[in-house]
């Protein structure tokens, strides 16, 4: 479908009705493939290159790759859209409820500034039983499914100035979102760094042993580019937003039963009822297991080409006055991850703010959005990791 300044097409990856992509892209006058800049097409600048321009193959990982392949040779002959970068969002509600028709109201801010937007759905409680593997796996699937899709309905434009061109990938999440959402690049992390075990273990079977055993249980089922080369990602995230983000899952349990809704909230369900899986669902955590159970600190060689080349840049927004997440949430989250060596990585907190309002500020314009654009446009100093934002209002 098409609408004033944007088009809109709906991707499918899995069987069940909310394994769907609602994908918005803008109206920019479409552009052939060989009107790439010279910079974007030759590949020698590593940071410019066609992010859909490698690796293309896929998996057979069972019945979960259900994404439906375009036609080639439709495809080759259709004209693309020229886009600054890609906006993954992953919607919220408890981890059992929300769709994407609750979210379009984000794309506008972001097609405006020629992004194309992808609001993602994905099962949830009780249709999904387990986080990581189910509701983690889905939107595992729907980045993949999107990789294959935009192949042939986007290029990426400019010759690398942030205030002109290529911007890159962001993954972008609210709420319960926010946590499953960083729980998959905590993995796509993990995945590598399982990659450079395995090639440093003389094919001993070593790494296939600690690979299998690292999440105890509840690992997702879409490992799929597992033993690979750092080259087969290059379709990767490179900045991560979270908002509003419950990252603890124990922690917020005991939020929960402070609150006395512990009992009817789904998140004790998904996640495994017990506080041994409440720690393996939760990404700091997650990320300090592979770091403990892969060889090397993360400045070591192995795992330092695994942080340094998929952990994106990192930006954590929470409302000072939210009561359903609390914004220490994001501060302790924010603390652990940088403890695990992602040194890149930014909490900001917002005055007067609460839970909703963070996602309202995309719909309808606020400090949220202003700050996302600071953010990936580099216009102002994040050089300090933690700050309040006050109102400007």
């Amino acid at each position: 479908s098409r609408g004033k300044g944007w088009r809109k097409k709906k991707i499918v990856y899995g069987r069940h009705p909310m394994q769907f992509i609602d994908l918005f892209l803008p109206s920019f006058e479409s552009t052939p493939v060989a009107g790439l800049s010279a910079s974007m097409s030759s590949g020698d600048n590593e940071n410019n290159k066609n992010p859909l321009s490698e690796n293309d193959n896929n998996d057979n990982n069972g019945n979960r790759n259900f994404h439906a392949k375009s036609n080639n040779n439709d495809n080759n002959n259709k004209r693309k859209t020229p886009v600054r970068g890609t906006i993954f969002f992953v919607h919220g509600g408890a981890w059992g409820a929300g769709c994407p028709w609750m979210y379009r109201l984000i794309a506008p801010a972001f097609l405006s500034r020629g992004f194309a937007v992808a609001i993602v759905g994905y099962r949830t409680y009780p249709d999904a039983k387990c986080v990581v593997r189910d509701q983690v796996g889905d939107i595992k699937d729907a980045w993949n499914a999107l990789r294959d899709e935009l192949k042939f309905l986007i290029t990426p434009i400019g010759d690398g100035d942030k205030e002109m061109g290529w911007v890159g990938n962001v993954v972008m999440g609210h709420s319960s979102g926010a946590h499953i959402s960083l729980v998959m690049i905590v993995d796509m992390i993990g995945e590598m760094m399982a990659s450079h075990s395995s090639q440093s273990n003389d094919n001993n079977g070593a790494a296939v042993e600690k690979r299998q055993g690292v999440n105890g249980g509840i690992d997702s089922t879409t490992n799929k580019d597992k033993g690979s080369k750092p080259a087969s990602y290059p379709w990767h995230p490179d900045y991560y937003i979270g908002l509003s983000g419950p990252y603890d899952i124990s922690h917020h349990y005991d939020y929960e039963a402070g609150r006395g809704v512990e009992q009817i909230s789904p998140m004790k369900p998904i996640c495994g009822f017990t506080r041994e899986n409440f720690d393996k669902a939760s990404p700091a955590k997650r990320l300090l297991a592979y770091l403990a159970q892969f060889p090397g600190h993360p400045t070591d060689d192995g795992n330092a080409v695994a942080l340094q080349y998929l952990v994106p840049k990192i930006l954590l927004i929470h409302g000072i006055e939210d009561g359903t997440v609390p914004f220490t949430a994001t501060s302790d989250a924010a603390r652990q991850l940088r403890s695990c060596g992602l040194e890149d990585c930014h909490d900001v907190y917002l005055e007067k703010t609460g839970h909703q309002d963070v996602v309202m500020h995309f719909m309808l314009g606020g400090m949220a959005q202003e700050l996302v654009w600071e953010f990936l446009f580099q216009t102002c100093d994040f050089q300090r990791k933690s700050r309040i934002q006050h109102s400007r209002l």
